[in-house]
């Protein structure tokens, strides 16, 4: 078993400055999945991202509910994607 490589998370201002490197003008499509039935895993598409539908902001921080020894805790996070 090999162990997974901790990933660094991005901001919102790094990833504006990457996507400030890309061609202005592509169109921004985003992975949605597709549940299925039976003992078939759910399938994927790509989809055209909606701004009023695919993205979710969600700030934690002063959110009563989240301990201080959670990973989450006091954190802001920006999420992008389709709900399966």
């Amino acid at each position: 078993m090999t162990d997974t490589p901790t990933r660094k998370p991005i901001t919102v201002a790094e990833f504006i400055a990457y996507l400030q490197t890309q061609d202005q003008e592509a169109i921004v499509n985003v992975l949605e999945g597709k549940p299925t039935y039976g003992y078939e895993g759910p399938t994927y598409a790509f989809t055209e991202l909606n701004i009023e539908e695919h993205i979710d902001y969600s700030d934690l921080r002063g959110n009563q509910f989240v301990k201080p020894d959670a990973s989450y805790f006091n954190q802001r996070f920006l999420y992008i994607g389709v709900e399966a």
